[in-house]
């Protein structure tokens, strides 16, 4: 509970995030801690137990007492709670796969690597290079035929417009503004030397800024569409990163109830995968369930009301939350994704005026194609049908 205050307060203070984001969470929080305050405490179920031998000779004295029908309808509520409790591993191990998968959308997907190679001044997989388009304009509107411009050889200023393309100073956190950055540095190159000398007008300079507007509408709207995607994933992470946390509060809870001995450490960098795996398992869980019920199978008042077999109502209310929350998480990501193509695709469309209008059109198609791919990786490794299916089975009675 305390990392999980401290979660929440550093969400909320954290000065960079939006306030629809902090609006978003805070809505996950209010949500999760109403359904808790409908819970039965879990200290008024507890029995306060001094005298372990006196206990069982009361539960064997009502027990006795207890008419067939009676004994039965005990023995099924024992063999219902086991199954909740054996259950319960199962969900937590879809719930936790399926966030994993989540965690590990891959940024490097073919997709995201076609994307990535439309930034590069020598690509040309729209019917044009960026390098050569712009060494082309210089040679057009700026040397004219000449040899030198202001006493510097034409090759020589063509060698330096080349290498600020390829090689921009400023780089920054979107893979397109490089490109745009040398785009403006080549501006800034012509229009020094049109101060310095008289080879260079500021009409020459005013045609090659108009020339290469439409490139850079191209490369910002790039540039545009990716910084617009990135905000997006790192929103949903904190999100992500939240759902993890009530998860693991959940899953460490159940399974204290059964072995009080379990706890995370929080000096140690424990993930809930491994915490699962070392304390949680389906096999681990059956073995610690009947080892109770083993040592006295008829007692089923006794088991009924042992703390350890507790398994309170508001735990599937739970279960369904974190349930309801991975769906919405995933429906989320699998909608930025599509949104970035939408903004991908109108760039592209109105680029097709400096490339050419076939490969644009194919490359789009190819894109299409690679997303299709990344979701279907996606949605297989999320297995939401098996997250709904343990939750189903849970939930039976």
């Amino acid at each position: 509970m305390k990392h999980l205050i401290t979660l929440i307060f550093f969400i909320f203070s954290f000065a960079g995030i939006s306030q629809t984001l902090k609006d978003s969470v805070k809505v996950i929080y209010t949500n999760y801690y109403e359904l808790l305050k409908t819970k039965e405490k879990l200290d008024t179920l507890k029995i306060k137990v001094d005298n372990f031998e006196e206990l069982m000779t009361s539960n064997n004295k009502i027990i006795k007492e207890l008419s067939k029908a009676e004994l039965f309808n005990l023995e099924q509520q024992l063999k219902q709670r086991r199954k909740k409790i054996i259950n319960t591993t199962e969900f937590v191990f879809a719930a936790n796969a399926s966030l994993n998968a989540i965690k590990q959308l891959d940024a490097t997907s073919d997709y995201m690597t076609q994307i990535s190679s439309l930034n590069n001044p020598d690509n040309t997989d729209l019917g044009f290079s960026l390098s050569d388009e712009i060494s082309s304009l210089v040679e057009q509107k700026i040397i004219k035929g000449n040899n030198k411009i202001n006493g510097v050889k034409n090759s020589k200023f063509l060698l330096f417009v080349d290498n600020i393309i390829k090689s921009p100073v400023v780089q920054t956190l979107s893979s397109a503004v490089p490109v745009v950055s040398s785009i403006k540095s080549v501006v800034d190159l012509v229009m020094g030397n049109a101060l310095e000398g008289k080879d260079i007008s500021i009409d020459d300079v005013v045609e090659l800024k108009k020339s290469l507007k439409v490139y850079l509408d191209h490369y910002e709207g790039l540039a545009k569409a990716q910084i617009e995607f990135d905000q997006n994933l790192n929103n949903l992470d904190i999100r992500k990163e939240a759902l993890i946390l009530l998860l693991t509060q959940y899953t460490v809870e159940r399974a204290n109830t059964l072995n009080p001995s379990i706890r995370i450490d929080s000096n140690t960098q424990v993930s809930l995968t491994e915490f699962i795996n070392t304390n949680y398992t389906e096999t681990k869980v059956q073995h610690l369930v009947d080892e109770i019920i083993s040592a006295n199978p008829e007692n089923f008042n006794l088991h009924l009301t042992n703390n350890k077999l507790l398994y309170p109502n508001y735990a599937l209310n739970q279960a369904k939350f974190i349930r309801d929350e991975i769906e919405g998480l995933a429906k989320e990501y699998s909608s930025i994704l599509s949104n970035y193509q939408y903004n991908l695709e109108k760039v592209l469309r109105n680029s097709k005026t400096i490339g050419d209008p076939i490969k644009i059109d194919s490359k789009i198609s190819d894109l299409k194609s690679k997303l299709e791919e990344v979701k279907k990786s996606f949605a297989d490794n999320l297995n939401l049908f098996k997250l709904n299916t343990t939750f189903k089975t849970l939930s039976e009675y």
